[in-house]
């Protein structure tokens, strides 16, 4: 098998599309901004992701600058304070609970995690890094973001950009920003 990335040491056990492999998420990021069509691009990506009875039962609000993003990074708890407002864009994930006849949605937060998946290799495939965070303040989401709290149930955010350079971060996160060899 073959490594894929130079930077990227991750070499699969089996065979899988290189998207799987190339796939993963730093934390750092460069501080550069995002065209509009990139951004679309991911949401239409996570909008194709397969869900129960086509349903699709997430809900992605982002920001990318502005007196929404400073509420955004808010957000953040502080380990994820350290890098994620470097990111072009973050995202607030929510996944529907109940349909609109009050039932319930069995399947919300399996469905909203595919969504994620689409989002996430189509950023990779347009050279943007991608990393979910559960660290974040889930109950002030609903308010910074404006969802009802009886409909939806936070379940991560994520921060999107373009990959940064790896040597700011110190000796203490060497090993999270590098990609790792083995996955379980």
């Amino acid at each position: 098998m073959t490594v894929t990335d130079p930077k990227n040491p991750r070499v699969a056990s089996s065979s899988v599309e290189p998207m799987f492999v190339e796939r993963w998420s730093s934390k750092a990021f460069a501080d550069k901004a995002l065209f509009d069509d990139q951004i679309a691009s991911l949401f239409e990506a996570a909008h194709w992701a397969p869900s129960g009875s086509n349903r699709q039962p997430w809900l992605f609000v982002y920001a990318t600058d502005g007196p929404d993003r400073e509420k955004f990074n808010s957000l953040l708890n502080e380990g994820n304070a350290r890098y994620a407002p470097n990111a072009a864009m973050l995202v607030l994930v929510f996944a529907r609970i109940v349909d609109d006849e009050g039932k319930k949605i069995r399947t919300a937060h399996f469905d909203t995690g595919a969504a994620w998946m689409s989002l996430a290799l189509q950023a990779n495939r347009i050279g943007l890094n991608t990393r979910a965070m559960g660290g974040i303040d889930l109950d002030a989401a609903y308010d910074v973001a404006g969802v009802p709290r009886d409909k939806f149930e936070t379940i991560c955010a994520i921060a999107v950009g373009y990959r940064g350079q790896m040597t700011i971060f110190t000796n203490e996160w060497s090993s999270k920003t590098s990609p790792t060899t083995a996955k379980t």
